[in-house]
């Protein structure tokens, strides 16, 4: 076969040669495009509050297998306070108003100061001073009530004389023509839920020199100090409920057994439970330690072992693989769109989105081509 070097490609085959390259171009930019699209979408979480609670199962003897090493210290403390008195007595013989003394005799009568007044339903009252009622006449005098704690109002009435002769009971009586109402002379008094009150607060002192006791003796500075038993040696209180005072003393001597725990097995142990309390898709952050309260349930003295209920709190953050970062609902949202839907979650404090090369304006619908990243909370 013979062809001519110089021949020229005819056009149409011109045109089928550029449509091959045209085609290529485009399978390779769109290749490009989708091969370099990226989406890094960064989330800076809002610290949420968890806690749980467990029983710390504790050993004096040596730590068990499931057992946390505890030490035990008793010790005699003996302290004193001041407790202030929040009741009230009204004062003895204060006035709370005034009767009318009758006297249907021919003769005059004298009665003494604190002679008795009594209603029909059995309150009484007394004079406040010595009078005489003139024959057939009557005076006004003022009275007292017999129960000042007790009494409270009483309205108009009338009154027999318990110390006259029952046939003059009839001649001689009393009668109120207004309303009689405790007298205004009232003082501060012990009560008996002031007693208790320093009581308690008492025990928490002895508590506190207890656990420094402790601290100076051993010299340890990183237990957790628990009361587990306490024996009360003496007590007395300065006041018996009903006396008047402002303030009281309270004595008292106490034996206390205190369980000391390492703070370093409490924390590892309160981690792993606050792991397995929390939600899927959360993560432990932080422990809050100064939240932690310890509760004794249980102490066997002769076995030396204890049950203690320890209540712990922290923080938890959200987590990457979190089922709220769906990344099929984030594709084909833009930048503004992403930050709208994940802010509405409340582990979420704030979202920043960035999309390379500068042409993308969409999260990739490709899954490996979105990155989620969780930042340092705040």
């Amino acid at each position: 076969m013979y062809i001519k070097r110089n021949s020229v490609l005819s056009e149409s085959y011109k045109n089928l040669i550029f449509g091959f390259v045209a085609v290529a171009v485009i399978l390779v930019g769109v290749i490009l495009y989708f091969s370099a699209s990226k989406a890094l979408i960064e989330i800076t979480p809002k610290p949420n509050s968890v806690a749980t609670d467990f029983i710390l199962d504790v050993s004096a003897d040596g730590a068990t297998v499931d057992s946390v090493n505890g030490f035990l210290y008793e010790t005699e403390v003996e302290a004193s306070i001041e407790g202030e008195a929040t009741g009230s007595k009204a004062t003895e013989g204060s006035s709370i108003g005034k009767v009318v003394i009758i006297n249907k005799r021919a003769e005059d009568q004298t009665l003494i100061k604190t002679t008795r007044l009594q209603t029909q339903d059995g309150i009484l009252l007394r004079l406040t001073d010595r009078v005489v009622v003139p024959a057939n006449g009557s005076i006004e005098t003022n009275v007292y009530a017999d129960n000042p704690s007790a009494f409270t109002e009483l309205q108009p009435t009338s009154f027999i004389i318990p110390g006259l002769a029952e046939n003059l009971r009839d001649k001689v009586y009393a009668e109120s023509k207004t309303v009689l109402k405790p007298a205004g002379g009232e003082q501060k008094a012990v009560a008996e839920v002031d007693l208790q009150k320093a009581k308690e607060k008492l025990l928490e002192v002895l508590y506190e020199k207890a656990i420094e006791n402790f601290k100076n003796d051993e010299q340890r500075s990183d237990l957790v100090m628990l009361v587990v038993d306490k024996q009360i040696i003496s007590e007395k209180a300065g006041a018996e409920i009903g006396t008047i005072s402002e303030n009281f003393s309270f004595d008292m001597k106490a034996k206390v057994v205190l369980l000391g725990l390492e703070q370093k097995s409490i924390i590892e142990k309160a981690g792993d439970n606050l792991k397995n309390a929390l939600e899927k898709g959360l993560d432990l952050s932080s422990l809050q330690t100064d939240k932690f309260t310890y509760i004794v349930q249980s102490f066997n003295g002769n076995e030396k072992t204890a049950k203690v209920k320890v209540h712990v709190e922290g923080l938890a953050i959200i987590k990457s693989d979190n089922a709220i970062f769906d990344k099929e609902k984030l594709s084909g949202l833009s930048p503004k769109a992403v930050e709208l839907y994940l802010s509405n979650f409340e582990q979420i404090d704030s979202v920043k989105v960035q999309l390379t090369p500068f042409w993308v304006s969409t999260v990739p619908k490709s899954p490996e081509h979105v990155d989620i990243i969780i930042m340092n909370a705040k």
